[in-house]
């Protein structure tokens, strides 16, 4: 019974608590800091711009170059092959 009263004192002992409210100053920087537009700035704008494009010239002239080194490796591995082929060995 003593710990039946003891578990209804602690559970009514809220009863007479009122909500806390934040101060006007705080709530007022509480709801500018919600409605306030994120923005960046536009240095920032145009430095991932310039960062994009660098890549995207970089990526080119890699691919450019992979192509003219291909073209001439094929020219000495078709040499190679004939070489090759005419003797069907690999050492003289």
């Amino acid at each position: 019974m003593e710990q039946h009263n003891w578990i209804e004192k602690v559970l009514n002992s809220t009863n007479g608590m009122k909500a806390v409210e934040p101060g006007d100053d705080l709530l007022y920087k509480i709801r500018q800091k919600i409605n306030r537009p994120d923005t960046v700035s536009p240095t920032t704008v145009w430095l991932v711009a310039a960062s994009v494009a660098v890549l995207v010239i970089l990526n080119i002239t890699v691919m450019l170059s992979e192509t003219e080194t291909k073209t001439e490796n094929s020219a000495t591995s078709a040499y190679l092959e004939t070489t090759i082929n005419q003797s069907n060995q690999l050492y003289r």
